[in-house]
């Protein structure tokens, strides 16, 4: 409800994820960051910019933190993923607002009358947990690009056509960097399928599918949503090898393989000179014929894309190393029919005489699904004015074009889009009040932040990689430039983040932390966790019960495998907290073994990481700790002050300005992670949410409360 006047009217909560108050205060004293410099100067910040983050320092538990000023203890979203009691194999995703246990501010401010917009924020927003009219939610099913959980038809690629290749091939999840591709395609030849994913689980789950049904209650059905249990439900192991976090900037693509030759039985006429080969799309099911074209000068510099070879007209029309954004096509419907799907594509090379093409092309989002926009009106309408979401991905590997000319186009192209989305909604729609997330930092930086520091397995130099940082940098100054003209229209801004991400400065990975399932090689090392064997006593991805004390899930968590609470528990609780000492004891020991250096900055029994906001009677471990942060990838295991190589960092960003707000402050004080929603509320003078545990930034308010 309204509880005063308040001290502003509209409040943008400009999200950004990944965004890091150490390297953004690097851009801005270099000129990279003009309009976060403006910002700043309208408003009130530190002078380091930062934000005191919460734990962990991973995406839907911070998010759900930004909008309900609880803890994860309190809100209940512990992780990326969350356990379901007493299953210590079983993991689910952890975003959706079934499972957040606190009040969230948008249901407030819409309940108080203000209009409220939720953008694709991931962590406790879909689905609407409020039946208010005022109450508007676009996605939030998962973090990356808006419609990258729901919308995804097809996955990223390259395309490599040689007239040296002898018949169209697809390879799945081939390859993380194209930069040694040649005009010879046999090197391609012998590639097989490698998903550097998880390593699959050959434990007996078969009561996976009672849990599902229960996870999927309150979720599922909500404007025609469906839940895909394979990307829900995760019952995994992590071995070294395929670790999710420290493999992200050598994510795996698609390769589509094709001859080059002269066209054959087309149905329509075509240009003189043209060239044939074959784009297969849908994991090699769907292929699309596709010409090279020449200009006046007769150069090969374009290729035409086309449904059929009896269709009169092509798809799209591609030039050569040319950013082309939403390209449209057609996908089959699993429930019959087709659908519209766009894609965005760029040629990197193309030989002059027509021999060889290496093409990127984006993830294929659907143009027509509506499933998480309430009410679907807001699609409908957005998709008229702007096009529909973009699709984006994340191949890079040291591959500079794939990252400046591929990954940071396409967030450019994100970050535009939705700007003038938002903006349509406060101009058009009346919307008073706007939760909006953008992922473009964190997807992009986990494309080279490992690489900003020299290594052995490094494909360029810490220059260059550099300057991809300086790059997504500017791309999300331009984005934060979009919403300055609202501090002149009565707005309040806050701006910030859940947390950045970290260059380490060393290469040793322990095995602990990652955020995705359980890991087991630092536990099975140390004899907490013990793997069931093949008959020739190696050890395959099934953990042994019987033998198994504790295992490490997910980014900060030990569980001990209990008696009496767990399906497969052998501990006396009368032994566990012994247990969790000897086992907090060994945590601290692990070295690096080429510096000497620990690898455990702090480890704790579930109820003293009660100070930090984990535990509780939700799904954090009996034994909570944190990572170096010389040893972090990227960011979620460790904890929220941990700085790394090249003024990288894993704390959040903070800057308000606007209505209400101080000008031209320097604050010296830390505001928290769980005081930008109640300063929020204050500022539109509403309710603070229920479950609240922080407070307002007194210090910039321009009235003393």
């Amino acid at each position: 409800m309204l509880r005063s006047k308040g001290l502003s009217e509209k409040v943008l909560l400009l999200g950004i994820d990944g965004l890091d108050p150490k390297f953004s205060r690097k851009m801005v004293d270099e000129g990279h960051m003009p309009n976060l410099k403006k910002l700043i100067e309208a408003g009130s910040a530190r002078r380091d910019l930062r934000l005191l983050g919460g734990v962990p320092t991973i995406t839907p538990p911070m998010w759900t933190t930004l909008c309900t000023g609880a803890y994860p203890m309190t809100h209940g979203i512990e992780d990326f993923n969350i356990g379901m009691k007493g299953e210590l194999d079983v993991n689910f995703a952890g975003i959706y607002s079934k499972y957040c246990h606190a009040q969230q501010l948008w249901n407030v401010t819409a309940e108080a009358g203000k209009k409220t917009l939720v953008w694709h924020w991931p962590g406790a927003a879909w689905p609407p947990s409020s039946d208010s009219e005022n109450l508007y939610v676009v996605d939030g099913t998962t973090p990356g690009a808006l419609g990258f959980g729901y919308a995804m038809r097809d996955w990223e690629g390259i395309l490599v056509a040689s007239t040296k290749a002898t018949e169209p091939k697809f390879y799945a999840n081939a390859v993380s960097n194209t930069e040694s591709f040649t005009g010879d395609p046999e090197e391609l030849l012998g590639l097989k399928p490698n998903y550097n994913s998880y390593t699959k689980s050959k434990n007996d789950l078969s009561h996976v599918d009672g849990l599902w049904e229960e996870f999927k209650d309150g979720i599922e059905g909500f404007n025609g949503y469906t839940l895909n249990k394979a990307m829900d439900v995760r019952t995994n192991m992590l071995f070294e090898e395929d670790q999710q976090m420290y493999n992200l900037h050598r994510y795996k693509a698609n390769v589509s393989l094709s001859p080059i030759g002269e066209p054959t039985d087309w149905e329509v006429e075509i240009p003189e000179g043209a060239k044939e080969f074959t784009w297969l799309q849908l994991f090699g099911r769907m292929p699309r014929p596709c010409l090279i074209l020449k200009n006046e000068e007769g150069i090969y510099d374009k290729i035409a894309i086309y449904a059929a070879k009896n269709a009169p007209q092509p798809l799209a029309v591609i030039k050569k190393d040319v950013y082309t954004p939403n390209v449209y096509d057609v996908v089959p419907k699993r429930t019959g029919g087709i659908e519209n799907v766009v894609r965005n594509i760029r040629i990197l090379d193309l030989a002059e005489d027509g021999s060889f093409i290496r093409m990127w092309f984006s993830n294929g989002f659907s143009a027509d699904d509506n499933r998480v926009w309430y009410p679907t009106w807001i699609f409908d309408k957005i998709k008229a004015n702007f096009g529909p979401p973009c699709a984006t991905g994340q191949l890079a590997d040291g591959d500079l074009d794939m990252i400046n000319k591929c990954n940071l186009q396409q967030w450019r192209q994100a970050a535009k889009w939705q700007a003038d989305s938002l903006n349509y909604m406060i101009k058009e729609e009346g919307v008073e009040v706007i939760f909006s997330h953008f992922h473009g930092p964190d997807m992009s930086g986990h494309t080279y932040m490992r690489a900003l520091k020299d290594r052995d397995t490094s494909r360029k130099t810490e220059e260059e990689i550099y300057q991809c940082a300086v790059g997504t940098h500017e791309m999300t100054d331009e984005y934060i430039g979009e919403f300055l003209h609202l501090l002149d229209e009565g707005w309040s801004i806050l701006l910030f983040s859940d947390h950045s991400l970290i260059c380490p400065k060393e290469d040793y990975q322990a095995g602990l932390g990652d955020n995705y399932a359980i890991n087991t090689k630092t536990m099975v090392e140390l004899g907490y966790t013990v793997m069931q064997k093949d008959e020739n006593g190696k050890d395959i991805p099934a953990i042994d019960w019987d033998k198994t004390v504790a295992v490490q899930q997910r980014s900060n968590s030990i569980f001990i495998n209990l008696k009496g609470r767990d399906r497969f528990g052998i501990v006396d609780p009368t032994d566990k907290y012994e247990l969790e000492e000897k086992i907090i004891t060994d945590l601290y020991g692990i070295k690096d073994p080429k510096t000497g250096h620990r690898v455990v900055a702090l480890a704790l029994h579930q109820k003293d990481a009660n100070l930090l906001g984990l535990g509780g009677d939700y799904t954090a471990g009996d034994i909570i700790f944190f990572v170096h942060e010389d040893f972090v990838r990227d960011h979620g295991e460790s904890l929220s002050t941990a700085e790394g190589y090249a003024d990288t960092s894993v704390g959040p960003i903070f800057v308000a300005a606007g209505a209400g707000i101080k000008k031209g402050y320097e604050m010296q004080l830390f505001p928290r992670e769980v005081d930008v929603t109640p300063t929020a509320a204050v500022l539109l003078g509403v309710s603070i949410p229920a479950q609240c545990e922080g407070a307002p930034v007194y210090s910039i308010l321009d009235e003393e409360l």
